[in-house]
């Protein structure tokens, strides 16, 4: 209990910090972060790239979905449900594609579960995952937002096909010393961010 209690603390303190970072600042720190991704050789050899779509305290993503499909990549997207915590990664074939989709209640795209497209459960094809996170360390522990769903796909995932190269993408407020770290929580490969800022 005491791990999920300093879980709990972590998330509210980096919610606070995030929360105080300028949107021009997360402007050039996304813009920043793409350039690293773009420029990776993982994300150059790799064919099937899953990555979210970012809401307003992440790294903005749009432009690296859009260079996914620009180099003929696949591009899947996450869809999950908040009511048993399932979440999967579904493809799309144009970003205009994308944009049309359904709402969240985050304001984000997302198929909605009667739309039948390529499901990675059932088709493989991942090389490459581009994770969220709330706080990252830098040897690639990652903190979510509580619900589960990355580790919970994951581990369906890992255990049918071969394990993907998972990068974590954080803005500077979300990289942290520690983590507490349970059996289940998954760690990243990698954690891009701009190392460079003035703290």
């Amino acid at each position: 209990m005491e791990r999920f209690a300093a879980k709990a603390a972590l998330r509210t303190r980096i919610k606070i910090a995030l929360k105080q970072l300028q949107c021009s600042e997360r402007t050039r720190q996304s813009i920043e972060v793409t350039k690293k991704v773009l420029a990776h050789p993982k994300y150059a050899s790799s064919r099937g790239i899953a990555v979210f779509l970012s809401m307003n305290d992440e790294i903005d993503t749009s432009n690296i979905v859009r260079d996914i499909f620009d180099s003929g990549k696949h591009c899947f997207i996450p869809r999950y449900q908040e009511s048993d915590g399932h979440m999967t990664m579904i493809r799309m074939h144009t970003y205009e594609e994308l944009e049309s989709l359904p709402r969240t209640k985050w304001n984000i795209p997302q198929p909605s579960k009667i739309d039948q497209r390529e499901d990675c459960l059932q088709t493989g094809g991942l090389d490459l995952i581009l994770t969220p996170g709330l706080a990252f360390t830098n040897s690639g522990h990652r903190l979510g937002r509580g619900k589960g769903f990355y580790d919970k796909f994951l581990i369906t995932y890992s255990s049918v096909y071969k394990p993907p190269y998972l990068i974590g993408l954080a803005l500077t407020p979300s990289i942290v010393d520690s983590i507490p770290c349970t059996l289940n929580d998954f760690k990243m490969d990698e954690i891009l961010y701009d190392n460079l800022v003035n703290h």
